[in-house]
C-alpha cells in the first residue's frame, strides 16, 4: 500500500478494534488479509490510536470520515461474488471509497458533492493513471472536476507528474452554440498539461471539429457523407483510423484507440442517459427522453447500455442512434478492460450518488470497469445490490 492509504487503513482498522472486532472480521470488513490486520493494528498502537478503546482524540474528522469510507468496501465483494467470472477473463474490479458528506441531490449540493469527491480522490487517481501509457478521456462535469482537482494537487506538490503519457479526446462535441469547457477535447487538453507539464498548450489532439452524434434529420447518404468527412479530419484519423477502402496501399499506423490502455470516464444515472451538455445530445439523436429510458439502463462513456429482452423494433431504435455515433464504442471499452490484464488500469470510472448503482452494476457485470471511484452513497446500495441473489449470470 502507498503510504497514504496505509494510514487510513491504519485508522480504519483501530477504529473497528475498539468496536470490538476480531481481526478476522476486520480483514473481511476491509476486504483485506488477516495478516495486513495484524499489522495493522501493531501500527495504531505505536501511534497510540488504540489503547483499550479507539482513541479519536488522536485522529483528526477528515482521517476518521476517510477510514469510515473504507468499511464500505467488506459489503462489496459480496458483490464481486454476485458478478462471478467476468467475461473473457477481465481483471475483477478494484474499489476506491470516499466519504459522502451529503446524499442531497439539490443542484447546489450535488456540485459541492462532485468537487468534494473530486478533491478526495485526486491523488489516488494519479497513482492509477501512473500506470497507462494512452489515456483516452471522456467528457462532462465529474470528469472535469477530477480533473482540476489533480491539476491543484500537483500545483501544491502534492504528487509528482509522470511524463511521456499520450493523452487522447474519445467523444466529438454536441451541437450546442460553444465548446463546452466540460467537452473530451478540452479536458484531455487539460489532463495533458497535468501529467505532462511540457505539453505544449494546443498540441493535443482535438475532435471539437467533430459532431459527436449526426443528428436523426439525415438520410443515409448524407451520414455516410457526413463519416467521410469526419474520417478527412486528422485528429480523428489518428485516434480512430482510416477506413480500410480508403488504404492506398501504404502502412497505415495503428490508431490511438488501439493502444488505449486507461480510459478516464464518468457514467450516467438511470433517469439521463446521453444528459450530457443540457440534453443536446437527446434532441441530436431524435428520440424523446422518456424512449430513451425505455430503451436503455444509461450511457457509460457515451456508449449507451440497452435494457435486456428488448423487441426487434427497440433494438432497432438503439442501433438507430449508434450508427450515427462518432465516439469509442463498446468493443474500444472492452479491448482496454482486456489490456488491464497486463497492469494497465483499463476503464476507470468516476461516479457518486446512489441513483448510479443500477448503471455501474450492469458496467461492472460486463466487465466494463476494472477501478471504480466512488462515494459511500453509492457503495451502499451497491452493496444492498450485492446482498440479493442474482437472477442472472
Amino acid at each position: 500500500m502507498e503510504k497514504k492509504a496505509d494510514d487510513v487503513y491504519v485508522v480504519a482498522a483501530a477504529y473497528l478494534s475498539g468496536q470490538g472486532k476480531t481481526q478476522e472480521e476486520i480483514a473481511i470488513d476491509l476486504g483485506i488479509s488477516q495478516a495486513l490486520v495484524s499489522r495493522l493494528i501493531r501500527r495504531a498502537k505505536e501511534k497510540q490510536y488504540l489503547e483499550t478503546r479507539f482513541v479519536s482524540e488522536k485522529v483528526s474528522d477528515e482521517d476518521l470520515a476517510r477510514a469510515k469510507a473504507r468499511l464500505r468496501k467488506g459489503p462489496l465483494q459480496q458483490l464481486l461474488t454476485q458478478i462471478g467470472a467476468l467475461p473473457s477473463g477481465k481483471p475483477m474490479p478494484t474499489f476506491h471509497v470516499y466519504p459522502c458528506r451529503s446524499r442531497n441531490r439539490s443542484e447546489a449540493t450535488w456540485r459541492h458533492r462532485i468537487q468534494m469527491f473530486s478533491s478526495d480522490c485526486a491523488d489516488d487517481l494519479v497513482k492509477v493513471l501512473a500506470s497507462a501509457s494512452v489515456i483516452g478521456v471522456a467528457w462532462g462535469e465529474m470528469v472535469a472536476s477530477a480533473v482540476d482537482a489533480m491539476q491543484r494537487k500537483q500545483a501544491d506538490g502534492h504528487e509528482s507528474p509522470h511524463p511521456g503519457k499520450t493523452i487522447i479526446p474519445l467523444l466529438g462535441e454536441p451541437l450546442g452554440r460553444n465548446i463546452s469547457q466540460h467537452s473530451s477535447s478540452v479536458l484531455a487538453s487539460k489532463l495533458a498539461e497535468t501529467l505532462n507539464p511540457k505539453t505544449e498548450p494546443g498540441s493535443t489532439l482535438s475532435l471539437a471539429p467533430v459532431p459527436a452524434l449526426i443528428p436523426a434529420d439525415m438520410t443515409k447518404a448524407e451520414i455516410g457523407t457526413i463519416r467521410k468527412l469526419i474520417r478527412r479530419i486528422t485528429a480523428y484519423r489518428e485516434i480512430y483510423g482510416a477506413e480500410e477502402r480508403e488504404s492506398d496501399g501504404e502502412e497505415k499506423p495503428v490508431p490511438w484507440i488501439d493502444r488505449v490502455d486507461a480510459i478516464l470516464t464518468s457514467i450516467s444515472t438511470e433517469e439521463r442517459p446521453l444528459g450530457f451538455d443540457d440534453d443536446r445530445l437527446i434532441r441530436a439523436a431524435g428520440i424523446r427522453r422518456e424512449r430513451l429510458n425505455d430503451l436503455v439502463i444509461g450511457d457509460l462513456c457515451g456508449i449507451v447500455i440497452p435494457r435486456p429482452n428488448l423487441d426487434s423494433q427497440s433494438k432497432s431504435e438503439i442501433e438507430n442512434i449508434m450508427a450515427r455515433w462518432t465516439g469509442a464504442r463498446v468493443e474500444h471499452l472492452e479491448a482496454c478492460a482486456t489490456r488491464a490484464q497486463k497492469g494497465a488500469p483499463g476503464v476507470i470510472v468516476l461516479a457518486i450518488g446512489a441513483n448510479k448503482a443500477s448503471v455501474v452494476h450492469e458496467g461492472l457485470r460486463r466487465g466494463l470497469i476494472q477501478h471504480l471511484f466512488m462515494d459511500e452513497d453509492l457503495a451502499d446500495r451497491l452493496g444492498e445490490i450485492g446482498a440479493v441473489p442474482s437472477r442472472s449470470s
